[in-house]
Order: C-alpha cells, then sequence, then structure tokens
C-alpha cells in the first residue's frame, strides 16, 4: 500500500478501537487488513468471510502441553517453522505448535452467541461508519463476528496454569494477537520473535509494517543492535527489546569469502515486487549473452509467489534455472551449488551475507532501505562493475566488511 492507502489503514484501525471481553478489537482486526480499502468485496468474499466465522482455529487446543513455555507458529512455511524450533534453543522447556494444523472449531449461525455477535457487530460497524458501500460493510461484519466468536471460545476454556511464558511467531498477526492479548491478560509473559528486518520504506508501504506497527507482546526477541536502534527511534521501550540474535544464524562463524562469482542465486521479491524482478531478470539475461554464460543464475522465487511468474525467463541455455519450493534459501546458501547472491527487498540478502556469501541489491525499484556493503545496482553496467570491484578486493577487507555489517544486525556474538 502506498502512503494513501497506509493512513485509511490507520483510520479503519482506531474505528475498531473499543474492547470486548478486555480485548482490544483494534489490535485483532490488523492481521485482516492487508486489502484494498477502496476495492468492493464481491459476493463470495463475503460468503467465505461469513463462514470462516462460523468455523476458525480452535486456539484452546494448542494447551494441551505439558511445558512451561508454548511457542506457535501461524503460516506454515518451512522456514517459518525452523525459526520456531529454533527459538527452543532459548527456551528448552518447552512446545512448538503449528497453529495453522489444529482442528476447526464450529459454531452454529443459528445459536444465541452468533446470533447475539451478529447484532453487536452490525451495530458497532454501522455506528462507527466502517466500510465503504453494503458488501464492505458487511464483509467487516462478518470478520467482527469470527473475532468475537473466537474470543468467546478462548474465555469458555480453562486458563492453562502450566504455561508461564507465550512465545509468538508474530504478535501482531492474526491468531497470534489473541493469544497475546489472551496471556497478558492473564498475567503469562509474552514475547515475540522478529522474523525480518525492520527498515523504513521509501516507495511504498507494504503490509509488513504491521510487525512493529502492532507490536503487542511485552518482549521482542531482537536480532541485533540495529532492531534496537529502529524500534527505540519509532518509539519503543528499549526494555521490552531482548538482543539475541537471529537463532538460525548465531552459531555461524564467516572464516572466509569466496570470490569466483560463478554461480549467484537470485532471491527475487514478494507480489509486490514482480514487475522489478522482470527488469532484474532481464538484467542478467543481458549479462550472460554479453559475458558468454560467464554465471550460472539459480533463481529463487519468493514463497507467496505464484509459479506462473517469471516463467519466461527459465532458460537452461543462458543458464538462468529456476529451483523449486522445495529446498530452503539457508540449504541452498550452505551448499556449494552459488558462491554468491542478488537480492530484491528481501533481508535474505543477511542470510547469504552471514553464511559468507556475498550478496548484491537490485535497486531499480528499491523499497526498503536496509543497511549493507557497497553492493547496489540497478542495470547492466553496474552489475559488471559491482562484480568485478567484488571479485578484486581484498580477502580481509570483504571478510571485515561482512563481519561488520552480520554483526551490527544478525550476530552479535559474530
Amino acid at each position: 500500500m502506498d502512503q494513501t492507502w497506509f493512513n485509511e489503514y490507520k483510520v479503519i484501525k482506531e474505528k475498531f478501537d473499543f474492547s470486548y471481553k478486555g480485548y482490544n478489537i483494534k489490535n485483532l482486526i490488523v492481521g485482516y487488513l492487508n486489502f484494498d480499502y477502496n476495492a468492493t468485496p464481491i459476493v463470495r468474499d463475503v460468503f467465505k468471510e461469513f463462514y470462516n466465522s462460523c468455523s476458525f482455529v480452535d486456539l484452546p487446543k494448542a494447551f494441551d502441553t505439558k511445558q512451561n513455555v508454548l511457542i506457535t507458529y501461524l503460516i506454515d512455511r518451512t522456514d517459518y517453522r525452523s525459526l520456531a524450533l529454533t527459538a527452543q534453543q532459548y527456551y528448552p522447556d518447552s512446545e512448538v505448535v503449528n497453529l495453522s494444523a489444529l482442528p476447526l472449531k464450529k459454531i452454529s449461525p443459528f445459536g444465541w452467541t452468533f446470533i447475539k455477535h451478529f447484532w453487536f457487530a452490525v451495530w458497532m460497524i454501522y455506528r462507527r461508519g466502517i466500510g465503504k458501500g453494503v458488501m464492505s460493510k458487511l464483509n467487516f461484519i462478518a470478520l467482527l463476528i469470527r473475532i468475537l466468536n473466537q474470543i468467546k471460545t478462548m474465555e469458555r476454556a480453562p486458563v492453562p496454569q502450566q504455561i508461564k511464558r507465550y512465545v509468538s511467531f508474530n504478535s501482531s498477526y492474526k491468531e497470534e494477537s489473541l493469544l497475546t492479548m489472551y496471556f497478558n491478560k492473564h498475567n503469562v509473559e509474552t514475547i515475540t520473535l522478529q522474523h525480518g528486518i525492520f527498515c523504513d520504506f521509501k516507495l511504498m508501504i507494504p503490509f509488513d509494517v504491521i510487525n512493529y506497527e502492532n507490536c503487542i507482546a511485552q518482549k521482542m526477541l531482537c536480532w541485533g543492535q540495529s532492531t534496537v536502534d529502529f524500534l527505540t527511534q519509532h518509539g519503543f521501550d528499549a526494555s521490552r527489546l531482548i538482543v539475541i540474535g537471529n537463532l538460525k544464524y548465531k552459531d555461524f562463524k564467516i572464516t572466509s569469502i569466496n570470490q569466483n562469482f560463478k554461480k549467484c542465486l537470485v532471491l527475487l521479491g514478494r507480489q509486490l515486487y514482480i514487475g522489478t524482478n522482470d527488469k532484474l531478470l532481464e538484467v542478467l539475461k543481458q549479462y550472460n549473452k554479453k559475458h558468454n554464460n560467464g554465471i550460472v543464475f539459480y533463481i529463487k522465487k519468493h514463497p507467496f509467489v505464484e509459479d506462473s511468474f517469471h516463467a519466461q525467463y527459465a532458460d537452461v541455455s543462458s543458464d538462468m534455472i529456476f529451483l523449486g519450493r522445495e529446498h530452503s534459501v539457508q540449504e541452498i546458501l550452505k551448499s556449494d551449488l552459488v558462491d554468491f547472491s542478488i537480492s530484491v527487498n528481501t533481508t535474505a540478502y543477511y542470510e547469504s551475507l552471514a553464511l559468507g556469501k556475498p550478496c548484491l541489491r537490485w535497486t531499480e525499484e528499491e523499497n526498503e532501505e536496509f543497511v549493507g556493503l557497497d553492493d547496489k545496482f540497478e542495470n547492466l553496467e553496474q552489475l559488471e562493475d559491482r562484480i568485478e570491484k567484488l571479485r578484486n578486493i581484498s580477502q580481509d577487507e570483504i571478510l571485515t566488511e561482512v563481519k561488520d555489517v552480520i554483526r551490527y544486525i544478525f550476530n552479535p556474538n559474530l
């Protein structure tokens, strides 16, 4: 979303600033606001939202643990699961639960609870002027009913006395927001993990902004001092921030840098950056045409980008090879398959550096302002220049520069 959409998002969020059974709804609605606010929902979307209001994840099932620490993640991605599991290094007396794998709780749309929540939602949406047009209002009514039903389900469940600490993958998002507020209400310490770099945005404000704009956990486990610096500048109390490093990478030691620059992992940006992804791939195609296929480009799409995008650039004869979703970024970077990488608006830039693989940043539509090396390019000539300089820089110099960046961003123990 651009600044206009972001401003409207904030207006909508504030219109939901009311409490129900001790839960502030504005902090629970945020995770569902990743859409174009001027768009009118179609009938199918509204029906789906009403269906979801009667059939949702049965969150109290996550309490079925004998451990003192509950760790959860919501989106069933391999890298998200890996980060949640690594949190057990910090909290060994814990259990990790994939919330999306929990059974569904189903309630009748003709029962007293649903009917009561339906009329309450209608009253609140119309009273507060939320939504543009009938379909938009119906969509918000259904969404609010869903959240109220989830809260009622949580409040009916016995409070788990054995759980002394709750660690969420992202306390800003959907069901994990609700669990965080539930444990806050019941005086259980709540903590959230950092799963991406916090930064300012130059061109547009992506949905990721909710990761700190709506952080409701009492504490956050931060990757490095850069996170503390950024969040305190944006109003966070430093006492909420615990620097522990990126749990997936804090034990890696960088001893040398491969400066061959013959095998490259291309880390494309998410859906928001489809257009600039294509422009990068065109430059890479031109590079190999000019340099007799001097580099093998292994191309990795963002997990949320459909397979149909960028397919026209898959060309073995030009050494442009797309990799499947079954291989994680870390797995590829740790292998000998690549010796450097190129990134598009993604914090995987730091993953590459942390594993001793230099990473160049494509900046034709750079949106996220990251701290890093002098490695940006936006055309063929600049790409050639960056590769040449990094091939010829001394090993000691590049090793020092990479370590300094990773120590500040990712791994304070490096």
